[in-house]
């Protein structure tokens, strides 16, 4: 990398660093332009992909790769019962893409670091961000959303684009990293004005409440008191019991927004046809993405309830298990378990920042599939691969 030219330097810069304001912009916003950040990635992952010092990778690195390669075994596998045929394959790049992101990132940031251009990441994730939930509130409230130029007759916050599931729990996402900015106000207050942080932490947290989405609210309220976790056990604790009272009294405060007996039956009968999928194909399942096609038929193979009911599993564990089999599952549960261990042992800021984003991610995830929507795993996989830039070498962690 030493004889590297300048111009390929200033180009691969260029196209890193635009990813990431790409991905700033649109995580919260719009999944159209997301495309773009991949786009953008293509050439640095094909550059360092032959540079990598692979011996540096983390183990959950490792398990990460593991799992797209049972995945695309899964489509591969599953063509007799397969309705997109090798669709489902081109799927696998937001994993693929997660893994070889990991050399062009620690390389940007290594050799590249400046103060200036992160702020500007900071201020423009977070102003995108919470323009979508002032749209969203807007909407919600007036029934007319004035981006999209529609009327809107529902009672939740739905953002932006109005994809309400998909919304909420990216906001959690968001939310607990602009927590833990929060918690961790002394050490980025170089890249951020801390009154405009706050804001930016209250209109989003009203606006993730109104999404009147309760895994995403719950995913949020468990998260929080582990940034306490490493540093104060016992009062770790005390808000661990405030954060369940707190969850209690938005429940009761929201009232019939958030009592939906139906919504509650077909998910578990998602999951009753989940595991029927992997009882009947243990191995590598029923093929990425594939059970969602299925999922009406096996509940009628099965005579399992709510048969009217079709889609994804609706549960990042049981949709693993069910369209990736018992190999795809302990490939996922591998990559997950390495994280956090990985987070827990790191005690910098970014480590302790995505220790509870990760339970966030875990605690969301077992009501609802965001292993298998794009809009959320473009989100999730930005959030792993610079989770794992390695503190020794960046000077953006070390300067944490």
């Amino acid at each position: 990398m030493e004889n590297m030219n300048q111009s390929l330097e200033k180009t691969l810069c260029f196209m890193i660093y635009g990813s990431l304001m790409v991905l700033a912009i649109g995580l919260v916003t719009s999944p159209t332009i997301l495309a773009l950040s991949h786009i953008l990635m293509a050439v640095p992952m094909i550059y360092f992909a032959g540079k990598a010092n692979y011996k540096s990778f983390s183990k959950s690195a490792w398990a990460l790769l593991i799992m797209a390669i049972m995945i695309i075994l899964s489509v591969l596998c599953n063509q007799d019962i397969a309705v997109k045929g090798y669709a489902p394959l081109t799927k696998t790049k937001y994993f693929l893409i997660g893994f070889f992101s990991l050399a062009p990132y620690a390389w940007y940031f290594q050799n590249h670091y400046d103060v200036k251009k992160i702020s500007r990441l900071f201020y423009v994730f977070c102003t995108a961000t919470t323009f979508a939930s002032l749209v969203g509130i807007f909407s919600r409230y007036w029934g007319f959303n004035p981006v999209t130029w529609r009327e809107i007759s529902t009672v939740r916050n739905a953002g932006l684009f109005g994809m309400v599931m998909n919304y909420a729990h990216n906001l959690s996402f968001f939310l607990i990293i602009i927590t833990g900015m929060v918690f961790y106000r002394n050490k980025i207050k170089e890249y951020i004005n801390l009154n405009f942080l706050y804001a930016v932490f209250l209109i989003n947290l009203i606006g993730l409440y109104l999404t009147y989405t309760r895994g995403a609210w719950l995913a949020y309220l468990v998260a929080v008191p582990f940034f306490l976790f490493k540093s104060n056990k016992k009062t770790f604790g005390i808000v661990i019991v405030a954060a369940a009272i707190l969850g209690g009294v938005l429940f009761k405060l929201a009232g019939n927004n958030v009592i939906r007996p139906d919504s509650e039956k077909e998910r578990i009968s998602q999951w009753q046809a989940a595991f029927a999928a992997f009882q009947e194909r243990p191995v590598l399942g029923y093929g990425y993405l594939n059970f969602e096609q299925h999922s009406r038929d096996i509940k009628e193979h099965y005579d399992l309830p709510e048969k009217q009911f079709g889609g994804h599993a609706h549960s990042n564990l049981f949709e693993m298990l069910g369209s990736t089999g018992l190999l795809g599952f302990i490939a996922f549960s591998g990559w997950l378990l390495f994280w956090l261990k990985e987070t827990i042992d790191d005690t910098g800021t970014i480590a302790n920042i995505s220790f509870p984003f990760i339970l966030v991610f875990f605690v969301g995830g077992l009501s609802q599939s965001t292993i298998s929507l794009g809009i959320n795993l473009f989100f999730i996989m930005a959030v792993y691969s610079l989770t794992q830039i390695n503190s020794k070498v960046s000077k953006f962690n070390q300067n944490l």
